[in-house]
C-alpha cells in the first residue's frame, strides 16, 4: 500500500464525488486523485467499482427524468419542440460521457463505463422509437406520429456516440481491471414520454482487478 487506504485519502476522495455526483451535483471532476494498481488490495477495488456504477446508472436516471418532465412540459407546443427538447438533453449525455473518460480512472475501467452509457443511449434511442410505433398502433393519428419520428431522428439521442468523450492525458497503465460477466441490475428507465414500457437500464458489471 502506498498510503491511499480504503477509509480515506484517493478513496474517499473519489467516493465523495460519486455520491454527490451521482445524486445530480457538480462537483469538480478535475480535484480528483489519479489511481494507481498498487494503491489498494482486490476488495477496495471492488469497492470502489460498485460506487461507480451505481453513480453513473443513478446520473443516468436524473438525466431520463429531467428528459421526461422537459418533453411534458412542451407537449402540444407545436412542431419543433420535441426536437429541440431531444437536442438539449444531449447536454447532458455528453457530460455523463465525458466522466467516464475521467483521466484519473484506469484505462479499462474508462472503457466498461463508457460502453455501458453508449448501451444505455442506443437502447434509450429505440425505445422511443418503439414508442412511436405504439402511439400509431394506439389511433393517434399518423400526421403527428410521424411528425414526431422525424423530430425524434434528426434530433437522436445517439448523435453524441460519434462524438470522443473527452481528452485523457496522462493516463493510467493498462491491465488494472479485467472484465468479469454481467451481472443483473434494477433498472434505470429511460424517457418515456408517452407511457410505453421502458427496456431495462444501463446494466452493471462487477469490475474487479484480474
Amino acid at each position: 500500500m502506498t498510503g491511499f487506504w480504503g477509509d480515506g485519502g484517493a478513496y474517499g476522495a473519489w467516493v465523495a464525488h460519486l455520491r454527490e455526483w451521482g445524486a445530480g451535483g457538480d462537483p469538480d471532476p478535475a480535484a480528483l486523485p489519479a489511481l494507481r494498481p498498487e494503491d489498494w488490495a482486490e476488495d477496495t477495488w471492488h469497492r470502489l467499482a460498485v460506487h461507480l456504477q451505481e453513480a453513473v446508472a443513478a446520473r443516468f436516471d436524473h438525466w431520463s427524468t429531467a428528459l421526461t418532465a422537459a418533453a411534458a412540459d412542451r407537449a402540444g407546443a407545436g412542431p419543433g419542440a420535441f426536437g429541440r427538447t431531444l437536442a438539449h438533453s444531449r447536454t447532458g449525455l455528453r457530460n455523463l460521457r465525458r466522466f467516464t473518460a475521467h483521466p484519473g480512472l484506469p484505462e479499462h475501467v474508462r472503457d466498461e463505463l463508457g460502453a455501458l452509457v453508449d448501451e444505455s443511449i442506443t437502447r434509450t434511442q429505440q425505445a422511443l422509437e418503439e414508442n412511436l410505433d405504439s402511439l400509431a398502433a394506439s389511433g393517434v393519428p399518423s400526421t403527428a406520429v410521424e411528425l414526431m419520428r422525424r423530430e425524434l431522428r434528426d434530433n437522436a439521442l445517439t448523435a453524441v456516440l460519434a462524438e470522443e468523450r473527452a481528452p485523457a492525458p496522462g493516463r493510467p497503465r493498462r491491465g488494472l481491471l479485467r472484465r468479469r460477466s454481467a451481472e443483473p441490475a434494477p433498472p434505470a428507465p429511460p424517457p418515456d414520454p408517452w407511457g410505453a414500457p421502458p427496456p431495462d437500464g444501463p446494466p452493471r458489471r462487477r469490475i474487479i482487478p484480474g
